[in-house]
């Protein structure tokens, strides 16, 4: 699945649902209330009959369904069996999230094919970006190619003598995204250090977009600038991917 489109009060809006199957304390009803602000359209459950008829109402846009670790075999087991057969994903865009369970709990829900959970603590960013990661799992080869990790780190650019302290706000293997509240303009040639664990990364890029106060765009990202990369050498691209995919190995089951 590709970024969501922006709506007009600056909003991601996504193309389809996501499915909260809560418990009987709604423990993640404050996860729903978030994820629609952060511009997901949240279909809401407390048990797996109303769940199946949520998912049977919109067959063909329901993308990925979150659930509770509290959940207990039996309900994974009916969840999967009425509600994932209309996920396009399957079992694929089912999310765990709370207090990590044992090893052996986490190998069963794999065993049947479930494959994301967030565990406590965790930011809302990273619930997104598993979200999002989950309602794309049938194009999981495209998506592998751009995914976007949500990141903090301080970090430099340059224009040529010019240089400005930015945030590193996300990453992937094709571009950032750096927060800073007077960004270059579009089309400014940039150099770029990436400090990663292993290393800092030296690449140079072309400012794709940029967003200010007079220049407005998603509400959930902070001021700053679109970066495509132009020039990253082979050491620091093999570097980079695998910085992304140990982050995203973080949320597989």
């Amino acid at each position: 699945m590709t970024e969501g489109a922006i709506s007009a009060e600056g909003r991601v809006e996504y193309e389809r649902f996501a499915l909260v199957l809560d418990t009987g304390d709604s423990v993640l009803g404050r996860a729903a209330m978030q994820l629609i602000e952060l511009g997901i359209d949240v279909l809401y459950a407390n048990d797996v009959d109303e769940a199946e008829l949520l998912a049977r109402q919109e067959s063909g846009r329901l993308g990925a369904v979150l659930i509770p670790e509290a959940f207990d075999e039996a309900d994974i087991n009916l969840l999967l069996e009425r509600v994932c057969a209309r996920l396009e994903g399957g079992p694929r865009g089912v999310i765990v999230t709370g207090n990590r369970p044992n090893d052996e709990t986490c190998y069963r829900l794999h065993a049947r094919g479930v494959r994301w959970g967030v565990w406590h603590p965790y930011q809302m960013r990273e619930l997104r970006f598993v979200m999002a990661a989950a309602m794309s799992e049938e194009h999981v080869g495209e998506r592998r190619k751009c995914q976007r990790i949500p990141t903090e780190i301080p970090t430099t650019v340059f224009m040529g003598r010019h240089r400005k302290d930015v945030i590193l706000h996300d990453l992937s293997v094709t571009g950032a995204y750096f927060a800073t509240q007077h960004p270059f303009l579009e089309d400014s040639r940039l150099s770029i250090e990436l400090p990663l664990p292993d290393g800092t990364i030296l690449a140079k890029g072309v400012v794709t977009n940029a967003k200010t106060a007079d220049k407005p765009g998603r509400d959930d990202v902070p001021d700053g600038m679109g970066v495509a990369f132009s020039d990253l050498p082979e050491q620091g691209l093999t570097a980079l991917q695998k910085f992304v995919e140990a982050w995203v190995n973080r949320f597989l089951l």
